[in-house]
């Protein structure tokens, strides 16, 4: 059976929070109850000795409850943004002893020796947690909204599970955005897609707090349309998003707060880039959200050069490294950002989760078809006039006639960035040349980084009361003019490479 879902993740007891915070409002939102159960399941995840579930992207488990037990297989299937669709298997047990060939064949990839798995199957974890049950209507539709309370363990390790996810039984998919709204309205949650399986998995083998790069360029084909052009950035966007907020959770890794703004702004970009075309007043809506959100991560510019200056393996390090004052009076500068905005409850923002819920919900209802005309061409009838706008206003923003100075710099990178990102959203229709004219100005963008870093020492360097000799601040100074000339090098040879579009 297929199963389309919302899965929510709270840092309380989500049963507890859910009960004092949503259930009151059911009947003022006409939500009405039809059964609640709670129970205890105990859950062994099995795989095989080469991980074979792991790598396909499958979970099967054993659940135990009340002395019933039930194996379950989860297909890879597919999430969209967080709104998760995927086929689910069940079949009752006599005991907790699993055996794969009770599935139906059908239910296999085509390779798989179901007698030779069954063989090589061990226990890697488990997950133990009360679940709340609740079946209502809402509206015309009937929804399961579970809360789950508990742990996910190995032998080693284990890490709290507050969930709560919404399952259309019945109805309109709308139905699943009308409770998300409600639950999001009144208490901290954040969309999830990472599965009690992917949880286990990595407690079993550690966790991997490392970046998750974006491709060079989204994935288009000649005959994509401008909808699904659009539909598959959002896509990305949101996925990229929700992986490494979820990583800094687990991690505290400040790199992954660069890649949630890199989301937002990749998100923003995507709408504005679209918006004229897919006009409606849903997409307006978000993008007037995105605005003022982006706002609230405006200080990450701070934090990631900071971040640069203090790492081991930036160019800054052999200096600083003779300096531990300064590096002291930049680590206070860090830490105190961070104290200030709170990433967690930054990443738990209501309007971070609704606008996540907004841009899913856009995709799935794609509203702009009852007002809008042209979504269904090929967007490579508007990418050449997109792309050429853009770079139009970064050439006259930075003439080649014109000096440029670090202030200079620094007020063309939101452009310059922003016209990156409609090439990283376009630029898969164009294969010719598409790299070699991107190079010069990707290494223009990584130029301002370390000149906001430049920036950020040379003004604390200004502001600390830290006694500093002479040298560091001609070091600083004479990094910045190197810096400046190797960026004007650049730009010459930026505007005057041919468009490949």
């Amino acid at each position: 059976m297929s199963e389309i879902e919302l899965k929510f993740v709270t840092g309380e007891d989500a049963h507890h929070a859910f009960s004092q915070s949503i259930l009151p409002l059911f009947e003022k939102h006409s939500i009405n109850i039809k059964s609640h159960k709670e129970m205890r399941l105990e859950n062994d995840y099995y795989d095989t000795d080469k991980l074979d579930f792991q790598q396909r992207k499958m979970g099967f488990r054993v659940r135990g409850n009340d002395g019933q037990y039930e194996q379950t297989l989860k297909t890879n299937g597919v999430v969209s943004g967080g709104l998760h669709q995927r086929s689910e298997f069940n079949v009752p047990l006599d005991n907790a002893t699993p055996d794969l060939q009770l599935f139906d064949a059908s239910v296999w990839p085509q390779d798989w020796d179901v007698a030779d798995k069954n063989m090589s199957l061990s226990k890697q974890f488990s997950t133990h947690f009360t679940r709340h049950a609740y079946v209502v209507d809402v509206g015309s539709s009937t929804v399961e909204i579970v809360l789950d309370c508990g742990e996910a363990c190995t032998d080693k390790a284990s890490s709290p599970i507050n969930e709560i996810e919404l399952e259309l039984m019945s109805g309109d998919i709308n139905s699943l955005f009308t409770l998300a709204s409600l639950i999001n309205d009144n208490m901290p949650v954040r969309l999830s897609d990472v599965s009690k399986a992917a949880q286990g998995y990595q407690l079993l083998h550690g966790f991997n707090a490392k970046v998750r790069h974006l491709p060079d360029f989204l994935a288009l084909e000649d005959t994509t349309t401008t909808e699904d052009a659009f539909c598959f950035a959002v896509q990305m966007a949101l996925a990229h998003w929700q992986h490494h907020e979820h990583v800094y959770c687990e991690s505290g890794s400040i790199k992954m707060l660069a890649e949630v703004e890199k989301s937002i702004r990749l998100l923003l970009q995507s709408v504005s880039l679209y918006l004229l075309m897919l006009q409606c007043p849903e997409l307006l809506s978000l993008h007037k959200k995105l605005v003022a959100h982006a706002q609230k991560w405006s200080w990450q510019d701070d934090l990631q050069s900071l971040r640069y200056l203090l790492s081991k393996k930036s160019m800054f390090n052999k200096t600083l490294s003779k300096q531990p004052a300064i590096v002291s009076y930049l680590q206070g500068r860090q830490a105190g950002l961070l104290h200030a905005h709170e990433p967690k409850k930054l990443l738990f923002d209501n309007d971070a989760t609704d606008i996540k819920v907004h841009a899913i919900k856009l995709i799935q209802n794609k509203p702009w078809q009852n007002m809008a005309t042209g979504f269904d061409h090929p967007v490579l009838d508007h990418a050449k006039g997109w792309l050429s706008q853009g770079w139009q206003t970064v050439q006259q923003s930075m003439p080649l006639n014109k000096t440029m100075g670090p202030a200079n710099y620094t007020a063309v990178e939101i452009l310059l960035r922003q016209t990156l990102w409609s090439g990283f959203l376009l630029g898969d229709l164009f294969v010719e040349e598409r790299g070699n004219f991107r190079a010069p100005w990707l290494d223009l963008l990584t130029g301002i980084d370390e000149l906001n870093a430049l920036l950020m020492l040379k003004q604390s360097i200004d502001e600390s009361d830290v006694e500093l000799n002479d040298e560091l601040r001609k070091w600083t100074s004479e990094k910045l003019a190197t810096l400046i000339r190797v960026m004007e090098r650049t730009r010459k040879v930026a505007m005057q490479r041919e468009i490949y579009w």
